[in-house]
């Protein structure tokens, strides 16, 4: 009696309360079933909020992890931990993708019949505050950018521009897949220009009725590449560049192929440009139509629009200054290419 008095009185070990709490649990695969839930890239602009799927795993999560006993489950808690931040990136991307949408369908002050007929007529077109209109959340987001690009020289993720040794530049790729962590910003505005530009634009060559003359636009594939440029990298080539030398580049057009074939599909590109909100005139950058002459600065969340086959340019070079924030600067380009029919 005594015997069976003390095993009545036994409390459980740790073990076997986890394995008592498991079968209450429901069978969850947090890393890989929280992914799978989550639609790709350029799908993600649609989702209005997380999936509802995501959402029931999280709140059990939660469930699971805020109880008041004393001994919690530690895995549960890295576990909802990791939810959390899924969650919340996944939101932050939304976020953003749907900002730049409405920037670029729903901006007032932005006339794409202006813009389609100053790039039929001068082969160029020129828009200030193309993503923020002094909002909070336009100002952060091109501030992110621009963090996205530091950090990227910072960790020897650009290559040297060779066709500009002297200026002090950085190029890259925005591809998304595996670099998509490097730059989610830069990735996503990418990814929503190149969806939601293309058929306005369109729609304008349309009723223009001079689309014999241009191209219509793809809106499901683009070319994206970012310059970054770095102040230190500038000032220590300078020693090595030949003062003789003259340092105006010559201008030229973004494509075209030499034997006159038509492998080249880019047939518009857009520039923005990225800064310090104290980046001027003085601190260089930007480009030169040819054509009229005008020099249209690096200003920053200035965006140009050039008809790639045949604006002929000149890209100015960067100087910027040693006061804070203004030893870096950059360019995200998309280049849009020709509707494949």
């Amino acid at each position: 009696m005594t015997s069976l008095m003390m095993a009545k009185k036994r409390k459980m070990t740790m073990k076997e309360k986890r394995k008592q709490r498991a079968k209450r649990r429901p069978s969850i695969e947090v890393d890989r079933g929280l992914l799978n839930d989550l639609p790709p890239v350029d799908q993600w602009e649609k989702t209005q909020q997380t999936s509802g799927e995501v959402q029931k795993k999280v709140k059990v999560i939660e469930d699971d992890t805020t109880s008041n006993d004393d001994d919690v489950d530690l895995e549960a808690q890295q576990t909802k931990a990791k939810a959390s931040s899924l969650v919340e990136s996944q939101r932050k991307s939304v976020d953003t993708l749907t900002y730049i949408r409405k920037r670029v369908e729903e901006n007032p002050s932005l006339s794409y019949n202006e813009a389609a007929r100053s790039i039929l007529d001068k082969g160029y077109f020129v828009y200030n505050n193309f993503l923020s209109n002094d909002d909070e959340f336009g100002d952060n987001l091109l501030s992110e950018m621009l963090q996205e690009c530091s950090d990227m020289l910072a960790n020897d993720k650009l290559e040297r521009d060779i066709t500009r040794l002297g200026d002090g530049e950085y190029l890259t790729k925005l591809t998304g897949g595996e670099s998509y962590a490097d730059c989610p910003r830069l990735t996503e505005y990418v990814v929503s220009l190149t969806r939601h530009f293309p058929p306005l634009f369109n729609k304008e060559l349309d009723m223009l009725e001079m689309t014999t003359d241009m191209t219509k636009l793809d809106a499901t594939a683009s070319m994206g590449t970012l310059r970054v440029y770095n102040r230190k990298t500038r000032q220590g080539e300078s020693m090595l560049a030949n003062p003789d030398e003259d340092s105006e580049k010559p201008f030229g057009v973004i494509c075209g192929d030499s034997d006159g074939s038509d492998n080249d599909t880019r047939r518009l590109t857009a520039m923005l440009f990225l800064s310090s909100k104290d980046w001027d005139t003085s601190c260089g950058g930007g480009v030169t139509v040819e054509s009229t002459g005008e020099r249209v600065d690096a200003v920053r969340d200035r965006i140009v629009l050039l008809r790639s086959d045949s604006c002929s340019y000149r890209q100015e070079p960067w100087f910027g200054s040693d006061e804070e924030g203004l030893d870096l600067a950059s360019c995200a380009i998309v280049h849009f290419v020709k509707e494949n029919n």
